[in-house]
């Protein structure tokens, strides 16, 4: 990656970071038919939420071909993430059923074993069920396709300057889609904010050799947002199972409150943390990353 009079900011171009994220999506897809399907499954959406990210901070620099891809790629995510919601809802169970010190009675042995046993079946049927033959084509085809792209990109070109200003830009994405009121934000709200705080989450990760101590840390701050982020959106769709006529009814009397518990202590996390991350203005964000940038060309 060219940065002008600035030391290169990370260890890999930004050749090299297309190169791996997509060879990681090819790798797993070429194990789709193995054993271990549920962590081969997850290892592809992350790959694909890499190649997202890193299309997004290149799309100025591009063009319109890095939307097509990011669009393409959602879709191939949403495609191999079915059985996704079933693993969601198993993460979301053993949350609300973690020992802890609460207000609402804990569910007894026999029924948290009966609840993991159907979400359990319900995942591999779902696994089953999606890695059909034409899934996979669309799957070898898109990385093809993004493969052939990105060979073609003038990526080598692309200065450090430009870089910054990308990831200033989804600073400022993320921090504008944090809920303003969190008490009575809607699901939908908090799960677009989530969705900018990922593709932040990885985007940073090209500029933590600037200064990897200080990158780290905030790198840490961001992940941990996340987390609480990913742990609310799982107990949304967790919601979703104990409806009337879905498959979790029977224990919705039991299940609801437990629910509201968890989700409230994720969200009241996550608006503390959201403060510190996006606690300065995009304008400031963005000479933080220059001054550092600076500091690591005066270094060397």
């Amino acid at each position: 990656m060219m940065v002008g009079p600035q030391a290169e900011p990370n260890d890999h171009s930004l050749r090299d970071v297309a190169d791996d994220t997509l060879a990681m999506a090819r790798a797993a897809q070429e194990k789709l038919d193995s054993e271990e399907t549920s962590t081969t499954i997850h290892e592809l959406r992350v790959a694909l939420k890499r190649w997202k990210a890193l299309l997004r901070l290149i799309e100025d620099s591009i063009g319109e071909e890095t939307v097509v891809l990011r669009h393409e790629a959602s879709h191939l995510a949403r495609e191999f993430g079915r059985s996704r919601d079933a693993q969601t809802a198993l993460d979301a169970l053993a949350d609300v059923t973690m020992p802890k010190d609460a207000e609402t009675p804990p569910l007894s042995e026999r029924t948290k074993a009966t609840l993991t046993q159907r979400l359990e079946d319900a995942r591999k049927t779902l696994e089953a069920e999606q890695l059909h033959p034409e899934a996979i084509q669309h799957l070898r085809a898109g990385l093809a396709r993004a493969s052939t792209c990105a060979a073609n990109w003038p990526l080598e070109r692309i200065h450090f300057d430009d870089i910054v200003t990308a990831l200033a830009k989804s600073y400022r994405r993320a921090r504008r889609r944090r809920p303003h009121e969190w008490d009575i934000a809607n699901p939908e709200e908090v799960h677009d904010f989530r969705k900018a705080v990922v593709a932040f989450r990885y985007q940073l990760d090209l500029i933590a050799p600037l200064w990897p101590k200080m990158w780290n840390t905030f790198i840490d701050e961001v992940q941990k947002l996340r987390t609480q982020l990913g742990r609310s959106n799982d107990l949304v769709a967790f919601r979703g199972l104990i409806q009337p006529r879905q498959p979790l009814a029977h224990w919705r009397s039991r299940l609801t409150p437990q629910i509201d518990n968890r989700q409230q202590f994720h969200l009241g996390r996550a608006r503390s943390l959201a403060g510190r991350v996006f606690a300065e203005s995009p304008r400031s964000f963005r000479k933080r990353i220059e001054a550092l940038a600076k500091a690591a060309a005066d270094s060397t």
